[in-house]
């Protein structure tokens, strides 16, 4: 994973693509599983400036820390609904379990 002040927009829905392809790996062969509709990602977004010759804008995931670096920054909250579909599966919604493991029925 990149370093959290490195950490864009990007990178932030890579991890969250990276989790929801763990979660899907754990639950294969279990006999619950749950299907995605939506996935909510709220991101605090900062835009920095850094008070040195030539000073540059930086967007990108707040992180907490200390440094000597004169900087001046704008903490900005994003909240994105995201529809995941899954391109394997058709196009549909995807699932935790990619396996149907057992049946509600015991007999």
């Amino acid at each position: 994973m990149a370093d959290k002040a490195e950490m864009g927009l990007a990178a932030a829905i890579e991890e969250l693509r990276e989790e929801l392809y763990a979660a899907q790996d754990k639950g294969a062969g279990q006999q619950f599983r749950f299907e995605i509709e939506e996935a909510q990602l709220e991101l605090l977004l900062e835009l920095r400036k850094d008070n040195k010759l030539g000073g540059k804008l930086r967007f990108g995931v707040a992180d907490a820390g200390l440094d000597r670096t004169a900087t001046s920054a704008r903490t900005h909250k994003l909240t994105l609904n995201l529809k995941i579909k899954d391109k394997a599966a058709g196009g549909s919604n995807p699932e935790i379990s990619h396996e149907e493991a057992g049946s509600w029925d015991y007999h």
